[in-house]
């Protein structure tokens, strides 16, 4: 096969060169380019065994910390015995022969991770793509991704096998009209200190994310911390269609998802206001930037100063916090009193 499988992807859709790849059942190595960024996915018998992505770098043992699967300092102690082995062995493989963690647990977080990766790929709207046929292709601690069947249980039919991945592409960048909440939505309560509801953190400085996470006890509320836009979307598309409306916290000042400009809590702001109804946004930022606060302010979301990067350990953290905590009961009730009329 070699090169022949190769082309733009504005003349072939990713659905499609999934199709081809798993119905043919493939070996090989799918490259794709678009503005910058660069994915790879690795096929053995037309399934994915393993998915990376430059625009959507969380690796296992984030995700598995993030679960609550493994402890941070785990993981810390199974990347350090992969560094001085030559990283002879994968992550997850040491995870289980060293700390005894279940084989099956791990498959199934990396299929998770594999499924973030690919469904991310939709969002590619232009770009090269190019597969190439090998035999010498390892699978990822024995964990596979059918990409056909994924894009079913996503799509519920063949006329519509790419259905996730376009809201997907409109929630990274086009213009999805906002969908209602399901009626088995839960009830939360009006206080955010005593309702279990979840809250999205986006900011590029990770220090400042995991920092403003550990302030909330995790019993009451469910921080996910992330440091790049485009995962963050992907777990406010998912908490959004189980049913929940996740509050959302944005750094202003951060890279764009095209890695160009700073004002890229700016755009999920507007993104978030496009495609999910009634969710409460706060801003925050090291920087004033009078034009793109005002800009927010006009789309209903307010902005705090916090801290500068590195200064989570100081009182004016402590400050900030109090003034989030007090910011977010207010931007929750107004948005649960929209809510109910």
């Amino acid at each position: 096969m070699g090169s022949a499988l190769s082309g733009k992807l504005e003349e072939l859709g990713l659905d499609d060169i999934l199709q081809i790849i798993s119905l043919s059942r493939k070996t090989g190595v799918l490259t794709l380019r678009s503005q910058g960024r660069e994915a790879i996915l690795q096929f053995r018998d037309g399934l994915v065994v393993r998915a990376t992505s430059t625009g959507f770098q969380q690796s296992l043992g984030e995700l598995m910390v993030q679960k609550a699967i493994v402890d941070s300092a785990t993981v810390a102690q199974a990347l350090s015995t992969q560094q001085n082995e030559g990283f002879q062995e994968r992550i997850g493989t040491i995870l289980h022969s060293r700390h005894q963690v279940d084989l099956q647990v791990i498959e199934q977080v990396v299929r998770e991770q594999m499924s973030n990766v690919v469904m991310t790929l939709f969002a590619w709207h232009e770009g090269s793509y190019d597969f190439d046929a090998s035999i010498l292709i390892e699978t990822v601690d024995a964990a596979y991704l059918d990409p056909l069947q994924l894009m079913l249980e996503q799509g519920g039919d063949a006329e519509q096998l790419s259905a996730e991945g376009e809201r997907l592409q409109h929630a990274l960048g086009g213009a999805l009209p906002a969908t209602t909440l399901p009626e088995s939505e839960p009830a939360v309560a009006n206080n955010v200190q005593m309702m279990r509801c979840a809250m999205v953190v986006v900011d590029d400085d990770s220090a400042t994310s995991q920092a403003i996470a550990a302030q909330f006890p995790a019993d009451l509320l469910e921080v996910f911390p992330f440091t790049r836009s485009e995962e963050a979307l992907v777990k406010v598309d998912s908490l959004y269609r189980a049913g929940r409306r996740p509050m959302v916290l944005l750094d202003l000042i951060m890279p764009k998802m095209d890695g160009s400009g700073v004002l890229g809590g700016l755009e999920i702001l507007k993104l978030l206001r496009q495609n999910f109804q009634n969710l409460p946004v706060m801003m925050m930022t090291d920087f004033h930037h009078v034009e793109a606060e005002q800009e927010a302010a006009g789309l209903g979301c307010g902005c705090l100063l916090k801290p500068r990067r590195g200064n989570v350990d100081t009182e004016d953290f402590t400050v900030f916090m109090d003034q989030l905590r007090t910011e977010l009961q207010k931007c929750h009730d107004s948005h649960a009193a929209q809510a109910e009329r």
